[in-house]
């Protein structure tokens, strides 16, 4: 092999591999995740009942180095009995504090490797904040039995350390998994409102097609009404009641003119109340005349010798006329063609409330798929650092 092939071979060696990425539609995400959290699961229960076991194990080594110290005969020493008092009082406190350590340890139920981890850690700061004292006092008489269960429980815990601190990956997967988890549920849940969104939609669309078939039916009900004779005696009728309007609008305001009221206000001047009813004939005499069809007025002018026939005959005439629009305003019943506009009218309007409706819903559809968009990316992000891609 020539100096040139053993570079190549080097180089090729050498090369660390690529890690290879899964290609996945967002319809396949949400099983491989649940795949991969049931596996990351029997992993993180593998470590677990690896600890356990080990605890198991350093329960026993502990079990026989406190029965080492507590058979430790301190009155053998040749010192103060108050001092030794306070040893024995430490040695007490000290195994009892040893032996809540392992119990608390043995009774550890947690399946989650993170809440497992965090729960040794909390039962040895607490176990050191608590026994730290005791410790101390057992020392000043028996060092080398109770450092030998300190050296045992460092040992232990830099054991412990180790592994957690080697499966580190596995708690790291696992907060990986769980936040993906969330984004596919947020994800689906915006998915499922969508769809909620998209039926209403196509509801209120079909709804109004319905309503405008409808409107279109009554217009050109409507249409066929207007060449009715009975429509065309309603025109005639109406046109003859607005001509009869005019006239007697033109006919009081003539009579107006006929009425002399200086004469009047003369005649009437030290009356209170008769002097208001003339003031407001004078200052709007149509609407004044109307509200008692001249009672007032033809009263003060037949009480003053004011009244003639020119007056009177005009008011006549009006009576007459207003008989005559009386007459045609009973003619005009409710017809066909009003009431098939309240209808054509309720239909409009209803077309323009689902409108409206309908405009709101796709706002909000169209909102919802701008907000879907920000944890779409972050879960393609979170997808990518376990090599998925979604395609």
């Amino acid at each position: 092999m020539g100096m040139f092939d053993l570079f190549k071979k080097l180089i090729k060696q050498s090369k660390v591999k690529e890690p290879i990425t899964k290609k996945l539609s967002f319809s396949e995400i949400e099983d491989y995740i649940k795949d991969k959290i049931k596996e990351n699961e029997l992993k993180e229960k593998e470590i677990i009942d690896s600890v356990k076991k080990k605890i198991g194990s350093f329960n026993e080594e502990l079990k026989g180095k406190i029965t080492v110290l507590e058979n430790f005969n301190v009155e053998s020493k040749k010192t103060q009995d108050e001092l030794k008092s306070i040893v024995n009082e430490g040695r007490k406190k000290y195994t009892e504090s040893l032996e809540n350590f392992m119990i608390n340890l043995n009774k550890i139920e947690k399946e989650n490797l993170e809440e497992f981890i965090s729960y040794v850690n909390n039962i040895f700061l607490d176990f050191n904040k608590k026994s730290r004292m005791h410790y101390e006092r057992t020392t000043i008489l028996i060092g080398k039995e109770a450092g030998s269960i300190k050296d045992s429980l460092k040992i232990f815990s830099k054991e412990l350390i180790r592994i957690f601190d080697k499966n580190k990956n596995i708690v790291d997967l696992s907060k990986s998994l769980v936040f993906i988890k969330l984004k596919i549920n947020q994800i689906n849940q915006i998915n499922q409102i969508l769809e909620e969104i998209k039926q209403k939609i196509e509801f209120l669309r079909k709804k109004m097609i319905d309503e405008r078939k409808k409107e279109r039916k009554f217009l050109e009900e409507i249409e066929e009404v207007k060449k009715s004779p009975n429509y065309l005696d309603y025109l005639d009728t109406q046109e003859k009641i607005k001509l009869l309007e005019e006239e007697i609008r033109t006919e009081i305001q003539n009579l107006r003119q006929l009425i002399d009221f200086k004469a009047l206000a003369n005649f009437y001047h030290i009356f209170e109340n008769e002097m208001i009813t003339i003031k407001e004939h004078k200052e709007n005499f149509e609407m004044s005349f109307r509200k008692d069809n001249g009672l007032k007025i033809l009263n003060l002018l037949e009480n003053s010798k004011l009244n003639n026939n020119k007056i009177s005959e005009k008011t006549e005439y009006i009576k007459t006329k207003k008989e005559k629009l009386k007459e045609n305003k009973q003619k005009i019943i409710r017809n066909e063609i009003q009431n098939l506009n309240s209808e054509k009218t309720k239909i409009s309007r209803e077309i323009e409330e689902l409108d409206i409706e309908k405009v709101k819903e796709e706002k909000r559809q169209e909102k919802l798929k701008i907000g879907k968009e920000e944890p779409i990316d972050v879960l393609k992000q979170e997808l990518s650092k376990l090599n998925v891609e979604v395609i």
